[in-house]
């Protein structure tokens, strides 16, 4: 998949997920086999515990944000430690947070993530880049990732 239909995909979908009422899930504690973790506690997915690990201080802000791309995007690349079975069902506010706040992250994280997230484009402009996008694919992409 070129880079431009992978941007034009993620724009979609994020718009699709947008107007689904997509919200990330609730937030629990570890459990099981994680360090940390304490019994009768519900599992966590990927994304709350790099975001616990970036609250901790074991991860930077930017490898957080470039680990949670991988949650959504490219899974095999994830470490191990925060591989969960927990699915993480929403990337709309993964999404948005990159964009917002793009200028926090490094530039090799910048240039990673970019193969997988449209960067916030300059003020005023009104590319879209959402020729190809069609309900029906919209349908079908959003599918896959629930």
């Amino acid at each position: 998949m070129t880079l431009t239909a992978r941007r034009v995909l993620v724009v979609g979908f994020a718009l699709a997920m947008g107007l689904s009422g997509c919200a990330p899930p609730p937030a629990a504690e570890p459990v099981g086999d994680r360090e940390g973790s304490r019994a009768g506690e519900r599992p966590l997915d990927s994304i709350a515990l790099i975001d616990n690990a970036v609250r901790a201080g074991a991860l930077d802000y930017s490898t957080g944000m470039l680990y949670k791309v991988y949650v959504m995007f490219e899974p095999s690349s994830l470490p191990k430690e925060y591989q969960s079975d927990v699915p993480s069902k929403c990337g709309t506010p993964l999404i948005q947070e990159v964009q917002r706040n793009w200028s926090a992250l490094s530039p090799s994280h910048r240039q990673e993530i970019s193969q997988y997230i449209q960067p916030p484009t300059e003020m005023g402009s009104t590319a879209t880049q959402l020729d190809d996008v069609t309900p029906d694919r919209l349908r079908n992409e959003r599918e896959k990732l629930d």
